[in-house]
């Protein structure tokens, strides 16, 4: 069989015979009518036949591969060819002929050394691995290497921008290159990995060359060589300006044992003053590592993620080797399988000065605990399922607590039950589990003073649906607590709920409503009309007003009434929100998300607000084609320019000449979310952008575009984007966020 490519031309001998005495032994044995030895000697043949076949269409392919230029798919055949048949040449001829394709001429010399040493001399090809080692060999010391006459600046510029597997295995393609690469900082700061097997692969054979350099490394691989490549570096402490690490893999948990643990524990004591920021995601039950460990190894730590399966009270670890609070930890992320309020108290005593806690599978009770006694926490996330916004993009920067509290230890070494509470922002469940009403009325009485958000999911617990709640002439402590209580929330900024069974918290957050919210937002109501009555009589100007899952069930005279009650209420915005620099407080965001009953007249009604700046519209409603387009037109008209525009699930509104028609009047739109609209392209995103002279953030969820492709496009134009994010599938982190507006 002959391969030829552009780099060298050669004659590969596979020796497809199959040897006689395989034929004589079957023959044997039929003969002796050992039918045993018969199946036994005729199934080595066949195998061997096969594994002769593959190696020949494995070769072939990596040919192919080769002359297209997928050089990565190329090099797997290879490998998997050596694998496959370590004592034969044309795995060897064959992978170094792809690595010459590309250059890589001193790692082709590798492979044909590794060829030398176990196939046997007396093969056929043997001569052909030493001919193409001796032809590496010369191309290696004769070849010009042009990265050599280019200046310094702009080799690093032409480093960064290729990928982590295309920049590591640029270290086998000449001197120059593998020194420059050592020495170009800024390339190696961030690795990724990004669960790409051949990167992985990659950035593991190099990282004694490039570990010094890496400031935030995620680590996914799913081979245990790779792995313990990884580890053994981090034991060695060759990631000394490591501030950031991401471990997360099913396979890491299976390899580690109580060696691998230690090695992991000293690698961290030896990074200690320069990793302040670690995310460790175990997917199986039975970790080894424990809460202690981590706290213990690493004093300086600022930010720890900390996924388990495994309850809290199993990993808490032995907290007293401690001996005194972490001083550091300030940002804390808990996910167990359960976080029971007795493991989460003993916890208190060694991350007193944590100030952001997100808690996941928490009980009830860890909500009292949290208030009682993490006296510093001031955003708290209580089984909210996706990640806490940065705090001083949402809180209030003119009311900070610089300075945390200096706990104090009780005689029983735990400390003292607060009587109030500073939290600031506290963020529920989106649509999920609702919170306790006692703990949540508890968490609300004592942190009044300095509630800035709340996001509070008041739909039915776990607990009331095992007690079949609601049942007939029932109501909880809570329920009549909060139908009285009083509140003086002076600081509260914004809130989003979802109203409980009993129907007794939606009236008390809508007494919330006063002079200092600007951010109003009503999930699932279940008394519509009593919401917006409520907003049309405070005379409070919002600067975000959100509706979502407002359902009317039953007939259009209802449906109808519903329609008049937005009316009436974006009438009195239309009045009362003036553009303008007089007026102090204007409504700019409006969300309507699966509203199912927002009809033509009510969105010509919204048209008439000249302040919006953003709008978000979700889920079929009894919106028309024509009224839609007809809304989007007044506006522009009316010179309202909308800066942000969220369209999602508008299957009875939305196709792809309507999209075109909005985008193409927004002159001064920035961001475009587009949600789960299966016709877009790549192509449609393409046309967007260009119409869209402005726009600079992008965000698409399961929308049939491309990712990669919108990506290259994006960064091929001279625009430079805020931000882009492609979500392809269900990703919890943001898919269940209804904040969209800050």
């Amino acid at each position: 069989m002959s391969t030829t490519s552009s780099v060298t031309t050669t004659t590969t001998i596979i020796n497809t015979a199959i040897p006689l005495s395989s034929f004589e032994k079957v023959k044997n044995a039929y003969n002796h009518r050992d039918y045993g030895e018969l199946i036994r000697q005729a199934t080595n043949t066949i195998v061997h036949i096969e594994q002769l076949e593959l190696l020949l269409m494995l070769e072939h392919r990596a040919h192919a591969l080769g002359m297209k230029s997928k050089f990565g798919a190329a090099e797997q055949d290879a490998e998997t060819m050596i694998k496959y048949a370590p004592t034969l040449p044309q795995s060897y001829l064959c992978f170094g002929k792809i690595l010459s394709m590309q250059g890589k001429q001193k790692r082709a010399l590798k492979v044909y050394q590794e060829g030398l040493e176990k196939v046997p001399t007396n093969h056929l090809a043997y001569g052909q691995l030493l001919q193409a080692k001796k032809m590496a060999d010369e191309k290696n010391n004769q070849h010009f290497d042009l990265v050599s006459a280019l200046p310094l600046e702009v080799k690093d510029e032409i480093v960064k921008l290729l990928s982590e597997a295309e920049r590591s295995n640029l270290f086998d393609v000449s001197t120059t290159w593998s020194q420059r690469l050592e020495n170009c900082q800024e390339a190696w700061k961030y690795i990724y990995n990004d669960h790409d097997h051949n990167g992985d692969i990659a950035v593991s054979q190099v990282l004694s060359k490039i570990a010094k350099h890496i400031n935030h490394l995620t680590i996914t691989t799913t081979e245990e060589n790779v792995w313990l490549k990884y580890l053994g570096h981090l034991e060695n402490g060759h990631f000394r300006n490591l501030k950031s690490l991401v471990l997360t893999d099913d396979m890491v948990v299976d390899v580690f044992c109580t060696n691998s643990i230690t090695s992991l524990m000293n690698g961290f004591w030896k990074m200690r003053y320069t990793l302040t920021n670690i995310d460790l995601r175990f997917y199986k039950y039975g970790t080894s590592i424990t809460i202690t460990d981590i706290l213990f190894h690493l004093p300086y730590l600022k930010k720890l993620f900390f996924l388990v399966r495994d309850s809290l009270a199993e990993v808490l670890g032995e907290l007293e080797v401690l001996q005194e609070p972490h001083r550091s930890l300030i940002d804390f992320t808990l996910s167990t399988s359960s976080t029971s309020s007795d493991a989460l108290k003993s916890l208190t005593r060694w991350c007193p000065y944590v100030r952001r806690l997100r808690l996941e599978e928490a009980t009830p009770s860890a909500l009292d605990i949290v208030t009682d006694y993490f006296l510093n926490v001031e955003m708290l996330g209580y089984n909210n399922g996706y990640e806490l916004p940065v705090s001083h993009e949402v809180l209030n920067q003119d009311h900070n607590n610089n300075e945390p509290i200096i706990p104090i230890i009780g005689m029983n070494n735990m400390y003292t039950k607060q009587e109030q509470g500073r939290l600031r922002a506290f963020y529920s469940g989106n649509g999920w589990e609702g919170v306790s009403g006692d703990e949540f009325l508890r968490l609300l009485q004592k942190n009044q003073k300095t509630l800035e958000i709340i996001h509070a999911n008041m739909g039915i617990t776990s607990q009331q649906d095992l007690d079949g709640e609601p049942y007939d002439n029932f109501r909880p402590d809570y329920a009549r607590e909060a139908a009285s209580v009083v509140l003086n929330l002076d600081r509260l900024q914004k809130i989003m709920f979802w109203p409980d069974i009993y129907g007794v918290y939606e009236p008390l957050f809508c007494r919330m409503v006063g002079p200092s919210l600007k951010y109003f937002k009503s999930v699932g109501t279940s008394d519509l009309f009593a919401v917006v009555d409520t907003l049309i009589n405070s005379q409070e100007i919002l600067e975000t007003l959100g509706f979502a899952q407002v359902f009317i069930e039953s007939n259009d005279q209802d449906n109808a009434l519903a329609a008049q009650c937005w009316i009436r209420l974006f009438n009195k915005y239309a009045v009362t929100s003036l553009p303008g620099p007089n007026t102090t407080k204007k409504l700019r965001n409006v969300m309507l998300d699966y509203c199912y009953n927002i009809s033509d007249n009510v969105l010509d009604a919204l048209a008439n607000i000249k302040t919006i700046k953003g709008l978000s519209f979700q889920g079929n409603s009894r919106i028309t084609r024509q009224g839609f387009k007809n809304f989007f037109i007044k506006l522009n008209k009316q010179n309202v320019q909308i800066t942000k525009l969220i369209l999602g699930s508008m299957n009875n509104v939305l196709d792809r000449n309507m999209l075109f028609d909005i985008i193409s009047i927004m002159d001064e739109l920035e961001a475009l979310h587009l949600y789960d609209i299966k016709w877009v392209t790549s192509d449609d995103i393409k046309v967007s952008i260009h119409s869209a002279k402005k726009l600079n953030t992008l965000v698409l969820k399961r929308c049939d575009a491309d990712s990669g492709d919108i990506i290259a496009f994006v960064n091929s134009t001279s625009r430079k984007f805020k931000y882009v994010k492609i979500i392809e599938y269900l990703d919890l982190d943001s898919d269940f966020d209804f904040d969209t507006f800050n």
